[in-house]
């Protein structure tokens, strides 16, 4: 197996001699054959094994073969203590859940660590055949049915090319060890029942599982096919303006319906397929400023576009700006400076990213918040106040375009709606001696 594991390592780029590979090792007899063939490849390695204390003494039993196993090869072993019950009844999820959250953020914390450039997995050709039937059971799409992943990142899969039979065999006439874990025999697991019950049956019938995995490798291509053609209109529709994703979708691609069309556009960002639907007819009704959530990311329709945004925190803070600052990092980025009056190039102030304020008008500490209901100002220009939120409405802001929008205040009067506007009692004139500027920068 050692030719075909080096010819399957080049076909898909996963890793070149030069590289440091960190071997996620169970223990199991897939882990410990990916071991031996990748060094026996002559690749500079660790090893990496996740103790998740599920099975008592066998965990422990587990976590000593790999150590044992560093020193048979002489390479180093990094172990981690993983409490899979606890992390997840912490965090409300399955225990398969728990005990893969806890194995990938260590691989990838140590692989940060000690620079590591791939992190190498067993997973093999049986173990993509089962998760296509695991997803095809749950109703996946294109992404779920392709299967595992060759590459995710960092992550590699060296022994995709390898049925479990081969692997299995690879073992015994190489004289390795390995350790059998009770679980996989409990058939209380989807994947166990697949494995157990389905396969033989479909084997059974089929005689062999080569046209199954010539179907996988022909899904995967084609959503990589797929994938490449819509990266290039998602990137056509898609622009990044304050930190924000405003897409514009346009008219559907022929041969797309809406709904897919929409899921292609926003699953990157985690949303669903049942939820981009909703999405979808949100803009077709013209529903300007429904609001949308995945896991991750928040959505607004406005008008004609879709943005995306990260998730922001719902606190209210306060920041101070004292008259000896020069420069704000938090929770904007601007440059600030005394100047006197008539030292004002008067196309600057013009720019609403510049502030221009008469010294004398203010009251230090400012302070800069988030606006609220109910807040007025006297907008530059204007003889009376005006509610925020109807400047806000006059200036077609979208629901995050508020929400990211600041207010600069001198003892509870705002000074400026950042970004939009100065107000009028702070305006400079002819007989402004001194001038407090803040000008916003990146």
């Amino acid at each position: 197996m050692l030719e075909p594991l080096k010819k399957y390592i080049e076909k898909h780029r996963l890793c070149h001699p030069g590289q440091k590979l960190l071997v996620a090792v169970s223990g199991g007899v897939d882990s410990v054959v990916l071991l031996d063939l990748l060094v026996k490849a002559g690749y500079g390695l660790a090893l990496a094994h996740c103790n998740f204390h599920l099975r008592g003494t066998e965990s422990k039993e587990d976590e000593q073969f790999v150590r044992s196993l560093a020193e048979k090869y002489h390479v180093p072993v990094y172990v981690k203590q993983c409490p899979a019950h606890d992390y997840a009844t912490q965090h409300k999820i399955t225990i398969q859940e728990a005990a893969r959250d806890l194995r990938y953020n260590f691989f990838e914390k140590l692989s940060k660590e000690k620079n590591f450039d791939k992190v190498a997995v067993a997973h093999h050709a049986d173990d993509n055949l089962e998760t296509f039937f695991i997803n095809l059971f749950r109703g996946g799409g294109l992404q779920g049915l392709k299967g595992i992943p060759v590459q995710r990142d960092i992550f590699i899969r060296p022994l995709m090319f390898a049925t479990r039979r081969q692997i299995e065999t690879y073992a015994r006439d190489n004289y390795l060890g390995w350790r059998n874990d009770s679980s996989n025999a409990s058939l209380k697991y989807l994947r166990n029942k697949i494995r157990h019950q389905l396969l033989p049956e479909i084997k059974n019938i089929t005689g062999n599982f080569e046209s199954l995995y010539q179907s996988l490798d022909y899904l995967k291509e084609d959503a990589l096919m797929l994938e490449t053609l819509l990266d290039r209109e998602r990137s056509r529709l898609t622009n990044i303006q304050n930190n924000r994703i405003v897409i514009t979708p346009e008219s559907t691609p022929s041969g797309l319906t809406g709904n897919l069309w929409f899921y292609y556009l926003l699953k990157q960002y985690g949303f669903p397929r049942n939820e981009t639907e909703k999405i979808f007819d949100a803009f077709q009704s013209k529903s300007t400023g429904k609001h949308f959530f995945s896991e991750h990311f928040e959505l607004l329709v406005d008008r004609d576009t879709l943005i995306v945004r990260k998730k922001v925190s719902s606190a209210k803070k306060q920041f101070p700006i004292y008259a000896t600052d020069t420069l704000l990092d938090d929770p904007i980025k601007a440059a600030l400076e005394i100047v006197s009056g008539n030292a004002i190039d008067p196309t600057l102030i013009k720019n609403p990213n510049n502030g221009f304020f008469d010294y004398r008008k203010l009251t230090f500490p400012l302070t800069l918040r988030k606006w609220r209901q109910g807040d007025r100002f006297q907008p530059y220009g204007m003889k009376g106040s005006k509610l925020v939120s109807d400047f806000f409405t006059d200036m077609k802001l979208s629901l995050f375009e508020k929400e990211a929008t600041w207010l600069l205040e001198s003892e509870g009067v705002i000074v400026w709606v950042v970004g939009h506007r100065i107000a009028e009692p702070f305006k400079v004139t002819k007989n402004t001696e001194k001038v407090f500027s803040i000008r916003l920068v990146g």
